[in-house]
This record gives structure tokens, sequence and C-alpha cells, in this order.
């Protein structure tokens, strides 16, 4: 058999051109396809990657967003608590200031009320005894002798009724007492004022709490004839004029 070259350069021909065409109708746009899909493919795994990129950055801004809150959170508490705690130091200071003070101006009030009633007691006291003294001196002989004493019993004595006298007269111990001893000119004197109205023979005594006066007492009775009497009347009297609704 023998090698015929003419068919095999048709042949190898016929190859060449079926290679030209299946390159220019079938490889280039499957290459250009595949090219295609592969920059599609390189774009789409970049956008997801630049996607999970910034997915990623959001998860990390969100985390330190959540991160600041809590720390703002955190901060907002303990500053609130720090400044509850100075308000609530600063109500008990104001309180106690203040309780402080109404317990000293209450102490200033009372002591004021006591010194004014201390003053109104010392200038009633006063006025009193002013009064007493007045009304007392008025009524005292000028001067305030033992005979002009004795003639103030006497008027006392001649007032009474006669029932009245003569029970005093007829009680035991019939005395005359005066504030200190009396002298002999002086006991003279009283008894020729009253020896007229009945007594005889009157016994003495002396009592300092008269003041100054002379009383006639007996077992039976007594006519009060000196200072400390009027004192005593004077005093009653004014208590009774100071008495709310007298």
């Amino acid at each position: 058999m023998e090698f015929d070259w003419v068919t095999f350069g048709l042949q190898a021909v016929n190859v060449l051109v079926l290679l030209a065409i299946l390159r220019h109708f079938l490889f280039r746009p499957i290459v250009a396809i595949i090219a295609k899909r592969q920059e599609e493919t390189e774009a789409a795994m970049d956008k997801a990657a630049k996607a999970q990129t910034e997915a990623e950055a959001a998860a990390e801004e969100a985390r330190l967003a959540a991160a600041q809150t809590h720390d703002a959170r955190a901060d907002a508490l303990s500053q609130a608590a720090t400044e509850g705690e100075a308000q609530r130091k600063a109500l008990i200071s104001s309180a106690h200031k203040e309780a402080t003070d109404i317990i000293e101006a209450a102490r200033t009030q009372a002591l004021q009320i006591k010194e004014d009633a201390v003053a109104d007691t010392l200038r009633r006291a006063r006025d009193l005894a002013e009064a007493i003294a007045r009304r007392a001196l008025s009524e005292l002989p000028a001067p305030p002798d033992t005979a002009l004493f004795a003639t103030r019993l006497g008027k006392a004595l001649d007032a009474m009724s006669k029932t009245a006298r003569d029970g005093l007269f007829g009680g035991e111990n019939l005395r005359i007492v005066s504030a200190r001893a009396l002298t002999a000119a002086e006991l003279e004197g009283i008894r020729a004022v009253l020896t007229p109205l009945g007594v005889k023979d009157p016994g003495t005594e002396v009592d300092p709490d008269l003041i100054a006066g002379l009383d006639l007492r007996s077992s039976s009775g007594v006519v009060r004839n000196s200072l400390a009497h009027s004192l005593t009347q004077i005093s009653e009297a004014l208590h009774n004029d100071d008495r709310p609704g007298a």
C-alpha cells in the first residue's frame, strides 16, 4: 500500500480549516463566556467580601456603640447616685439647721417671755407694794405714835355692838398688844382712852409682827389696829381687784 501524500495534505488542510472554524466560532465565544463568568464571579465575590467587611464594620460599630451606651448608662447611674447622696446630705443638713434654728428661736423666745414675765412680775410687785404702802400710810395716824393708835383703837371699840364688845371684854386674858414694849406714860395714855369704854386693867403683850399699832385681844376675840393688819387688808383687796372678772 502506498502512502498518498496528496490525500494526507488535503486531510491536514481540512483539519486546520476545522480547527480555525472551531476556534473562531466555538473556542473564542466559550473563552469569552468563561472570562465573563469569571469576571462576574470575581465581582460577586468582591461585592460579597465588601458586604461582609461592611457587615463586620457595622457589627463592630454596634458593639462599640453598645459598650459606649453601657458605659454612659453606668456613668449616668453613678452620677445620679452621687447627686442623690449629695442631695440627701444637703436635705439632712438643711433639716438639721432648720431644726437647730427653730430650737434656738424657741429658746430665745422662751427666754424673752421669761424675762418679760419677770419684768412684769417685778413691775406688778413694785406697783402693788407702792399701792399698799400708799394706802397703808394714808390710814396711819400722823404722826403714827402710840396715843393716836390708842385713839383709833377706842374708835374701833366704840363702833362695835355692845354684845360683841362685852364678849371681847368678858374673855380671858384681855390684853393690849403692841409691836414694842410700852412705856409707863404710853400705857397710862392708852388706859385713859380705853377705861371709859369698859376696859378694866388690861394686860400687855409684845408682838413685833404688828410692825406698828395696838391690838386689843382676849380669848374670845380681837380688835386689830396695826400696820400689819392694814397691809394684809390692802393686799387682799388689791388681789381681789386684780382677779379676772373682778
